[in-house]
């Protein structure tokens, strides 16, 4: 029996819009893959799909589209100067274990998105971008911008899509449509570029979040939550936030 259309949305919007949650952790000083690691790729998706390494995840994403930020365009690696990479998951990690949450999303894409491919993609590369940190908290935190997956001449192509305008990070040079290039770095050929059906999912859940209402509505929440939440690590889909407690306080927002 498949969830109301409604609930599907607003568990959708807890769980995709993440404001928070556990940071990718960068265990080396150096951003740049060791390039010697090209050889040993079917390793590092083990470690990263299996162990749910962040760092081999993380390496991966960088071998397939390079040491530059394709959303900011700012180098990773650089003379002087060196910019952290985020890994940054399109659908987050928080909802792998969240049957409930892998539910809506087959109803939500008909699915197009099962549960089996949640589970299989939610620490692999086709469910993972590099990108600067502020660009990282406008696409995470706000769903203030998207990817665009479409087919053209028989190839999937990217295009940055603005979702919420006033949110979308200064460092972000990309105007609406631009094209996004995966797959530049020295293992494109090899390692899977973003899955389509992600990135279209994450984008159509930003354009609902923002034209339903729902994005002042939390933007509300978090506004009301402030101060608490600088004391505890509350996040949607987090820990200390349970999803029917999050959905009475949503339910009251709007009332």
């Amino acid at each position: 029996m498949q969830p109301p259309l409604n609930l599907v949305t607003e568990i959708l919007f807890s769980q995709v819009r993440n404001p928070g949650g556990k940071k990718t952790p960068q265990d080396t000083e150096h951003p740049s893959p060791n390039i010697r690691r090209i050889d040993e790729i079917e390793a590092l998706l083990q470690s990263a799909t299996v162990h749910r390494s962040q760092s081999a995840l993380r390496d991966l994403v960088l071998l397939r589209d390079g040491v530059r930020c394709l959303i900011t365009r700012y180098p990773f690696i650089a003379d002087g100067r060196v910019i952290t990479p985020r890994c940054t998951h399109i659908i987050p990690f928080s909802v792998h274990s969240k049957t409930h949450v892998h539910l809506a999303i087959e109803t939500f894409t008909g699915q197009t998105l099962t549960a089996e491919l949640v589970q299989e993609a939610i620490n692999h590369p086709t469910n993972a971008i590099n990108i600067e940190n502020n660009a990282h908290d406008s696409m995470d935190q706000k769903l203030a911008w998207g990817i665009e997956a479409r087919l053209v001449d028989h190839k999937w192509k990217y295009y940055f899509r603005v979702v919420r305008a006033k949110d979308v990070a200064y460092s972000i040079p990309l105007d609406d449509g631009d094209e996004i290039e995966f797959g530049r770095g020295n293992g494109g050929d090899i390692i899977k570029l973003p899955d389509p059906r992600i990135c279209n999912l994450h984008l159509a859940v930003a354009r609902v979040f923002l034209a339903s209402g729902a994005a002042e509505v939390f933007d509300k929440y978090l506004e009301d939550d402030e101060d608490y939440m600088t004391q505890v690590p509350v996040y949607f889909g987090g820990p200390f936030v349970a999803d029917d407690v999050l959905m009475r306080r949503l339910e009251v927002l709007t009332t």
